[in-house]
């Protein structure tokens, strides 16, 4: 019985995430409460600071682009070359060298590799 609880639990916290980087908000999200739940995201504030939150919806209420899933990379990147495909500030899509590079030009991650 204790393994049926956790496996409901396990499908409602994973339905939460996938409507929240999905673009679709929870109900909870449009009265400003989120749920306390830990998915944490890296989101770019109005004053241009990236921060880390603790899920997509305190990013939104605090008025934040969500950049990507995962905390925030500081701002010295390697040069291992790992593409990734991102929509710079501009809304254009672009393709750069990795996902740190992306993340310090305040791009929001699309996928893995080129842009295609």
């Amino acid at each position: 019985m204790r393994f049926h609880g956790i496996a409901i639990g396990l499908a409602l916290l994973g339905a939460v995430a996938v409507s929240t980087f999905a673009g679709q908000q929870p109900a909870v999200a449009k009265s400003g409460i989120c749920p306390r739940i830990f998915l944490p995201v890296c989101a770019l504030k109005p004053d241009g600071a990236r921060e880390t939150f603790s899920n997509a919806c305190v990013a939104r209420n605090a008025h934040a682009r969500v950049l990507h899933s995962g905390k925030c990379n500081g701002p010295i990147c390697t040069f291992i070359f790992l593409p990734v495909c991102a929509r710079d500030p501009q809304g254009f899509r672009h393709t750069y060298p990795n996902f740190c590079v992306a993340e310090n030009a305040n791009a929001v991650f699309l996928h893995k590799g080129e842009c295609k």
